[in-house]
């Protein structure tokens, strides 16, 4: 009897031992497990500040490209075409179309520049010899001798 008890105590303590080696194994894996989701929400937490600068970039090309456009068309409406055939020809509608030319011609304008002239003076002078306006308001001095 003493025997037997002896090899089912030798049993039992080779399967405790057994359940500690696998519990160990188990805490060890729950670790790795944690340093995996650690890891992945390090990762994921700089792919969002990347994802930021990128929109960030993104955002600011795009606003410097827009002003260009509009600037584009703010010159096009100086040289006479109206905002109506500037819709046309860009396909934005005119309610649109009309505040968007504004607010540039307001930006670039803007209240530090105090003329007399509503229209800005273009920043280069134009190429080849001024051709004479085709309709627009007659020159003061033209307009004097006529009205006596």
């Amino acid at each position: 009897m003493t025997a037997a008890r002896d090899r089912l105590d030798a049993e039992q303590e080779k399967r405790r031992r057994r359940e500690d080696e696998l519990f160990e194994e188990f805490a060890a894996v729950a670790v790795a497990r944690d340093d995996v989701v650690t890891e992945q929400d390090r990762r994921l937490a700089e792919l969002d500040r990347q994802r930021g600068e990128i929109e960030h970039a993104t955002a600011a090309a795009l606003g410097d490209l827009e002003h260009r456009q509009m600037d584009v068309l703010h010159q096009l409406h100086q040289l006479g075409r109206t905002v109506e055939q500037l819709a046309e020809l860009v396909d934005i509608p005119v309610k649109k179309l009309r505040p968007r030319l504004r607010a540039h011609r307001a930006a670039t304008i803007g209240p530090a520049t105090s003329t007399n002239s509503p229209e800005p003076t273009p920043s280069a002078p134009p190429a080849g010899p001024p051709e004479p306006p085709a309709a627009g308001p007659p020159a003061p001095a033209a307009a004097a001798p006529t009205t006596v």
